[in-house]
């Protein structure tokens, strides 16, 4: 069955790819083909000159072709192969191995770089640094304890995690939970998990159903504000109020999520997760630190003639104070580019 799934249909079709001649490899094609054009041309006119001159056709066929073979490149791939083995050899004293040698030519060439910003340009290791609720801001970096109002907005999203996290955003959510809430009556380790509703491209939430007391389910749900904003149903002016907060979330270079809460008594749970009756409880930003090593490539990036382009799903505002961070901006071409 192998062959026959996703993965191993990715496989096969990987597997048939014919690896195309590098632009260094075509141009010497073309050098060739023009001197070997070339030499049977002079081949062709110094036998019938020698020959005319001479009285000897057999004699001026000899002469031109001792002609042609000395125009004909044969040293031509041994330097090219020569060369790729020097770019080798030096990559491998910066600790890089080269598979193929085309990739040599491929980097003396490069002019734009594409990075993707989480795990490339950042560590990856989310630490959660605000929260935002009932219209309520607050820096939660180095704090032990939360005041009153934001334990629920911690606790639900908490509960929207999982158990055992092994997403980076939800190791930070979950820290913060045991950190701040560890004496309250906010963290359900002894409760029941009835279901999860995955995220998906059409629904960038997570939610979380969860066995409370009696038959009561509480349902928690994170995700994209947009989402979030979606299942909860709200107004013109909520929205506009919610995203307001997003925004400023985001120009401290924070990834932003919104958290929800619901309630359900039927013991049936609905296929549909819009069919929870969602209260909207705030906002959790997450702040993925800057390699230390990121500003001085950026450097010899451009030092090198190489523009960089940032690949993101992040809001503009976050990708562009990441891209502060690291020494660009756009009067010196760097850009952002948000992925869907």
């Amino acid at each position: 069955t192998g062959p026959g799934t996703e993965m191993g249909r990715i496989g096969k079709s990987l597997a048939t790819i014919e690896l195309e001649q590098t632009p260094l490899q075509q141009q010497m094609g073309r050098i060739v083909v023009r001197l070997a054009v070339v030499g049977a041309a002079l081949c062709l006119l110094v036998a019938v000159l020698y020959g005319r001159s001479r009285g000897s056709l057999f004699d001026g066929l000899l002469a031109g072709l001792a002609l042609a073979m000395s125009i004909l490149p044969e040293e031509f791939p041994v330097v090219l192969t020569i060369f790729l083995a020097l770019g080798a050899w030096r990559l491998s004293r910066k600790r890089v191995l080269t598979r193929r040698a085309a990739a040599i030519e491929a980097l003396g060439a490069a002019t734009v770089l594409c990075v993707d910003k989480t795990g490339t340009l950042t560590v990856n290791r989310m630490r959660v640094t605000g929260l935002v609720t009932g219209g309520q801001t607050l820096d939660v970096a180095g704090r032990g304890t939360l005041p009153d109002e934001f334990h629920e907005l911690v606790e639900y999203a908490v509960l929207a995690s999982r158990t055992s996290p092994f997403d980076p955003m939800e190791q930070a959510i979950r820290e913060l939970g045991l950190r701040t809430l560890a004496r309250t009556e906010h963290l359900h380790e002894d409760w029941e998990l009835l279901r999860e509703y995955p995220l998906s491209p059409e629904r960038l939430a997570v939610t979380h159903a969860w066995k409370a007391r009696g038959r009561e389910a509480v349902i928690a749900a994170k995700g994209a504000p947009e989402a979030i904003a979606d299942l909860c149903h709200l107004a013109a002016a909520e929205s506009d109020r919610l995203f307001a907060s997003v925004e400023e979330l985001a120009k401290e270079g924070l990834r932003v999520l919104a958290v929800a809460r619901a309630r359900f008594r039927d013991v049936v749970l609905p296929e549909d997760v819009h069919d929870y009756p969602f209260e909207l409880m705030g906002l959790v930003g997450l702040e993925d630190p800057v390699r230390e090593s990121v500003p001085e490539a950026i450097r010899d990036c451009k030092t090198a003639g190489i523009r960089v382009v940032m690949v993101t799903g992040d809001y503009p505002v976050t990708a562009a104070k990441i891209a502060r961070a690291v020494g660009r901006s756009r009067d010196d071409g760097g850009r952002a580019r948000r992925a869907r």
